[in-house]
Order: C-alpha cells, then structure tokens, then sequence
C-alpha cells in the first residue's frame, strides 16, 4: 500500500471571509504522526495570521498550549512574501508526545479566506473506507 492511502484528512473550512479565529480539533486516537496545513488566500497583507498556534486536551474540552507550537513564542509566523498568491504554514506534530485532542487556532490578520487541513499517519490501522480516511469520496487507481 501507499503510504499517502495510509493517511487520514481532518480539515476546517470557514463559510465567511474574516478576521475570526479559524479553528480544527483533530481526535488523534490512533494516529502517531499530524501533519497540519493553514493556507492563506492571496491578500495584499503580508502578515499571514496575527495568532497560529496548536492547543491539546485530554477531554476535548480543556485546553492548553501545546508545547513548541506557539506562533510569536515558540515560533515566528511567517511573513507572506508573495501577496498574489495562496500561502501555506506547515505544522508536524509527533502525537504520541501529545494529549489525545490537539485544537489549531489560526486567527488571520485580515480578512481572508483560510483553511486549516491535517493529515493524519502513522496510524494502528490503515483506513480502507472513504469515511475511515475522512473524506466523501476516495478514488485510488
């Protein structure tokens, strides 16, 4: 088997363009390995978010920063230099070394659209359903 058909896909799809915090709680039960996209529509603004960080719980209801995934403390949010097109910060997480709920929180700087995505591998079992791999449909050829 490929190891991309090993993977699982979580995503958070804001229905309005904003500067609300944009957020994604991912069940990484199962799962040793998060990898988390936040893409950024093109936007004149070069700052890419004004806050990025990922949070875990053990609960799914209580939640603290996630140690190493701060933006501005632990990392430096990077800026966007080219502005005509999409940008995207990638974060990958060993979840084994985490809480079972991990929550991303991105907050844009201005309102644009954004999306965060993750990518779950390293997984106790390989998902062979659309639904198990997180999608509507799962075509493989």
């Amino acid at each position: 088997m490929l190891h991309s058909q090993m993977e699982k896909v979580v995503a958070s799809v804001p229905t309005s363009v904003g500067t609300s915090d944009v957020t994604l709680v991912i069940d990484t039960l199962g799962w040793d390995h998060a990898s988390v996209t936040v893409l950024r529509a093109a936007n004149a603004s070069t700052v890419f978010a004004s806050a990025l960080k990922i949070q875990q719980s053990d609960d799914n209801s209580s939640y603290a920063d996630a140690s190493g995934f701060v933006g501005g403390t632990d990392f430096t949010i990077p800026a966007v230099s080219d502005t005509s097109s999409a940008a995207v910060v990638k974060l990958d997480v060993n979840t084994s070394a985490k809480k079972r709920y991990l929550k991303v929180l991105a907050t844009p700087a201005v309102s644009v659209n954004t999306i965060v995505t993750a990518r779950l591998s390293r997984g106790e079992n390989a998902p062979s359903t659309a639904s198990e791999a997180g999608c509507i449909g799962w075509v493989k050829g």
